[in-house]
């Protein structure tokens, strides 16, 4: 397994959303005019966006759907079990009884337990990936006369995802998501092999 758990890395980027959320509602241009934006803007060619020096930027908006976003996944990162979780209990549980009772693997209610939040995870990282990877592509390569808009509707509409910032955004919401993605592969075969020698020594 990685250095980091899922769980760990699922937190951490909660507490990521929270701190960016902060920074848009009251200081937009420390995320505006950061490095990052500059550097991956002029690597991919994107120009810098004139809506973001708008008064009415929807950055407030922004900010208020990132908390709710880190809120949800807070929710479902604690609320649901993780695989070790169930494991450490079960093995907590078969310790008590002198290893009297079966494993994990003849309980179909832990089996679904341990699962779940594997399951659930792999669907959100793997929807929110193709989300992201989906939007970079769509900035990276759409243009405003594809759209068929003129000139003076160049900035309304869908166009005002072409900028730096949302690229960034979305590039790296990509990247993490993919991280988690390859976490939780490496925990659920941990896991798998840790049940396989628990099912061996049970029928030893």
């Amino acid at each position: 397994m990685g250095f980091f758990s899922s769980k760990t890395l699922i937190k951490a980027h909660a507490f990521f959303l929270f701190v960016l959320a902060v920074y848009l509602t009251k200081s937009p241009e420390v995320i505006t005019d950061s490095d990052l934006v500059f550097i991956l803007g002029e690597a991919m060619k994107i120009d810098v966006s004139p809506t973001f020096a708008r008064p009415q930027s929807p950055f407030a908006l922004c900010g208020i759907l990132l908390v709710a976003d880190a809120l949800v996944d807070l929710i479902v990162v604690t609320k649901v079990p993780q695989i070790n979780e169930v494991l450490a209990r079960a093995d907590v549980a078969r310790s008590r009884s002198n290893g009297s009772t079966a494993v994990i693997s003849n309980n179909p209610f832990a089996i679904r337990m341990a699962a779940l939040y594997s399951e659930i995870w792999t669907l959100l990282a793997a929807s929110r990936f193709c989300l992201f990877f989906a939007v970079s592509i769509f900035i990276y390569q759409s243009k405003p006369v594809a759209w068929g808009v003129g000139a003076s509707e160049a900035m309304s509409g869908l166009d005002q995802l072409k900028n730096r910032v949302v690229f960034t955004y979305g590039f790296m919401e990509m990247m993490f998501w993919l991280w988690i993605l390859l976490t939780l592969r490496e925990e659920r075969q941990e896991t798998a092999a840790r049940l396989a020698v628990a099912e061996a020594e049970h029928i030893q």
